[in-house]
């Protein structure tokens, strides 16, 4: 039976296909097709649609200026936006532009069928509203549902610009936990990871339980179905083993229709049933969370990926020459004591730690007869050695996810009084994570063998330090570095 007509707006032909045998084979909907904004402009002032779906990215006319077209046209119209972006920003911004919805790709059969019947369930609620109650109260439920749909814009809103950004699992379980008792008003909430048969409680507000054994209990319900799960009064809660004196509502978060984790939360301060509205608020929240944390396990995995391939051409760098063997690591380590001695914040000491390491990157450009030569360099052969730096920087460059690691790559010979290089930068122009690691990278290579000549002692390298204090390097700094173990002269692990 035809449910209604949809139009599809992709320029990618495998995106349209796949979207019309979902919506049309599977979900019974009347499809036509479009291969881009202004095709799907054509067919939108030719024929009347139900409903919309377009992706954002489309040449000639992008998703977001074809939806502000569209509402020109057929402002009552809902549109559902594709968006293949990791961050919902985009979608956000698509619903502020009257969007009513959105999926992201790769898209799952069962979310594109659920969207579509949320929408068409909508379209028909309104008709009847229209058909058998009078304007005024017309007007009162017109009303009510604008605001629900407003408040579900916040929401997503809320979601997107607590949880970008947040890439410690366990800071997005706590975010979650913290979130959805605000959002539902309850006073006991929890989320936990499955795992054998045990969901491991990672967060939680109003119950102290670390564990709860799955079998049994309402979670098991939750867990079979992969679907939300209501426990009503007398019912036993699974977090005390307690009887239930209000509904506890456990809702799955998948990833590639597996359960990974259940939130759960129960106890509304007003004492009332969840409503309709909450159960589908939640859904989407918890849809919403469940990607964040599928996007966080990808980019986990391919931040460390990255990370080991910077750290193995390092490596490669510190093979070819063995008097600066452990040099990178030493410095970092170096570097990590003055940076928690001055009480800098805990972001920039992640920096350190990674970006300490990378800092001599830029030497894998060096030839090995300018790196390794025992003599003097020519004038030539240091104007090439100096050029380290902005290779290394030319390096990271391209990864957009190390921006304050370039500053200590590029900048890490800079000097105080601005006769460093490449930049010239001088005074509190040089960041505060390159001025320290300029004094610990100073002392390491005074500390260590080259091929031009053997170490120095730890209080040569001390009294050289505070003798080019405010000039080559930040007294303030040399100060702290002083204080550290290693300014005492305490070596690494002792």
């Amino acid at each position: 039976m035809d449910k209604g007509k949809v139009l599809i707006v992709d320029d990618d032909p495998i995106v349209r296909d796949v979207l019309h045998d979902i919506l049309s084979n599977v979900g019974g909907y009347n499809t036509d097709l479009a291969f881009d904004g202004i095709d799907g402009l054509s067919k939108l002032k030719n024929a009347e649609y139900d409903v919309i779906f377009t992706d954002l990215t489309m040449p000639r006319l992008n998703g977001m200026d074809f939806l502000k077209e569209t509402r020109k046209i057929t402002p009552a119209i809902p549109v559902v936006v594709i968006t293949g972006f990791s961050s919902i920003d985009n979608a956000v911004n698509a619903m502020r532009e009257g969007a009513r919805d959105f999926i992201t790709k790769p898209f799952k059969i069962d979310t594109v069928l659920a969207v579509a019947e949320k929408i068409f369930g909508e379209k028909k609620l309104l008709d009847r509203i229209a058909c058998h109650d009078n304007f005024e109260n017309t007007v009162v439920k017109l009303n009510s549902e604008l605001f629900k749909s407003l408040h579900e814009i916040g929401i997503l809103q809320t979601i997107s610009n607590e949880l970008d950004g947040i890439f410690s699992n366990k800071e997005i379980y706590e975010k979650l936990v913290e979130m959805v008792s605000r959002l539902f008003m309850v006073r006991e909430a929890s989320f936990g990871i499955v795992e054998d048969g045990v969901l491991k409680i990672e967060a939680a507000i109003g119950t102290t339980v670390s564990s709860v054994n799955i079998a049994g209990t309402v979670f098991e319900n939750t867990l079979k179905t992969r679907n939300y799960y209501i426990a009503l009064p007398g019912e036993v809660n699974p977090h005390d083993g307690f009887t239930l004196t209000s509904p506890l509502f456990s809702i799955p978060l998948t990833v590639n229709n597996e359960v990974f984790g259940i939130l759960s939360i129960s106890n509304k301060a007003d004492g009332t049933a969840f409503t309709d509205y909450e159960i589908s608020l939640a859904l989407t929240f918890a849809r919403k969370a469940a990607l964040r944390i599928e996007n966080n396990a990808l980019y986990e995995i391919f931040y460390n990926n990255l990370v080991n391939t910077l750290k193995t051409l390092v490596i490669s760098i510190e093979a070819r020459d063995s008097y600066t063997k452990y040099h990178s690591e030493r410095v970092a380590a170096y570097a990590l004591q003055v940076a928690e001695g001055m009480n800098l914040s805990a972001d920039e000491i992640e920096i350190i730690r990674f970006g300490g390491y990378l800092h001599d990157i830029g030497k894998i450009g060096v030839r090995d007869t300018v790196l390794l030569k025992p003599s003097k360099l020519t004038d030539e052969e240091f104007r090439e050695i100096r050029l380290h730096p902005v290779i290394g920087d030319n390096i990271i460059k391209p990864i957009k996810f190390f921006p304050r690691e370039r500053e200590l790559i590029r900048h890490h010979h800079e000097r105080f009084d601005g006769k460093g290089y490449p930049d010239g930068l001088a005074g509190e122009r040089i960041p505060m994570i390159v001025r320290i690691l300029n004094v610990v990278d100073t002392y390491d290579a005074m500390t260590s063998s080259r091929p031009y000549r053997t170490a120095r002692t730890h209080e040569f390298a001390i009294e050289e330090l505070i003798r080019c204090s405010n000039e080559q390097f930040d007294g303030e700094v040399v100060k702290a570095f002083l204080q550290t173990p290693a300014g005492r002269g305490a070596e690494l692990g002792s």
